[in-house]
């Protein structure tokens, strides 16, 4: 795993030991992120606030500093995650411009002083964890008419999401497929 791109482009980053976590592929984290980059979500994220919920080694909120994020917040209840998560932001040097929130984070109520630009989920897959996650980030007023909410879920189903959020987009990478929700 590494940086894709943005100021640590080609930053090694450590994967957490043990079958708890699953990485993002490279392949479908550039392609998000061009996809985030590149079409009408262009100003999702730059300067803004992004949420990395059921963060695992937070490949996914560290590219997003990378390519110009304000903040992240990473929400992992996984230990063995955590500890790899600490040692990527160490190494990039984000401490700065990140948070660890250790819980999980279907049920974590954090209240924001901003809404975020882009939040990242990828539960594990077959959990039904995203919706709760959704509906505490949603009280917490994390999500606001500009927020893009993205949700790398199974290829074999399309997820459940709730009636005030609209799937703008997806795309499909073999047994992944990555969903792009805004508010309506």
């Amino acid at each position: 795993m590494r940086i894709i791109s943005g100021e640590k482009r080609g930053a090694k980053l450590l994967a957490p030991k043990g079958s708890n976590t699953r990485p993002t592929r490279d392949r479908v984290k550039e392609s998000l992120f061009n996809i985030l980059l590149n079409h009408e979500f262009s100003n999702s994220f730059r300067h803004k606030v992004v949420i990395d919920a059921f963060a695992g080694s937070g490949a996914l909120g560290l590219e997003a500093l990378s390519r110009g994020a304000a903040h992240a917040i990473f929400i992992e209840n996984d230990i063995t995650a955590i500890k790899t998560l600490k040692k990527n932001i160490g190494n990039l040097g984000y401490q700065q411009r990140s948070k660890i929130i250790k819980t999980d984070a279907s049920k974590t109520m954090i209240s924001s002083t901003e809404e975020a630009g882009l939040i990242i989920m990828d539960p594990p897959y077959h959990s039904n964890l995203a919706l709760p996650c959704i509906e505490q980030l949603e009280k917490g007023g994390w999500i606001g008419k500009e927020t893009i909410l993205t949700l790398e879920h199974s290829s074999s189903r399309e997820p459940d999401h709730l009636p005030w959020l609209d799937c703008i987009k997806t795309q499909k990478y073999g047994v992944s497929s990555i969903f792009f929700f805004k508010r309506k």
